[in-house]
């Protein structure tokens, strides 16, 4: 059914109403596993800088300490050579959501490139 704004007698009737100040509103991010775990922007790096020390579980790698700042080179197409390490953000198009949940899953079937990436770095 359409509403007609111009009639009042057509306005819902709300049990609750709820208030948001949009100032406290901050940009954050947030997975599709677990989307109540949200970190804000401001502060992801040191979360995940956090997340590569602490033991393996949720939010856990366990990178030690001589991996932290370990850098891999790989040649591209175009025949430039690039680098990543730890806290390089990779993106890659996926046609289906059903296995984004696991990077493992995301990533193998996409680039056999990102493969070695995963046993260093994932």
């Amino acid at each position: 059914m359409k509403r007609d704004y111009k009639q009042s007698g057509q306005d819902p009737v709300f049990s609750q109403v709820v208030n948001l100040d949009l100032a406290s509103v901050v940009p954050s991010c947030s997975g599709p596993k677990r989307p109540h775990d949200r970190v804000a922007v401001k502060e992801m790096k040191a979360d995940f800088k956090k997340c590569l020390v602490s033991p393996v579980g949720f939010k856990g790698f366990n990178v030690a300490d001589d991996n932290l700042n370990t850098t891999i080179p790989f040649v591209l197409d175009d025949g430039k050579e690039y680098t990543i390490t730890n806290g390089t953000v990779l993106i890659a198009a996926i046609t289906s959501c059903t296995n984004t949940s696991n990077p493992r899953y995301a990533i193998d079937p996409i680039n056999p490139l990102a493969k070695p990436f995963l046993t260093i770095f994932v």
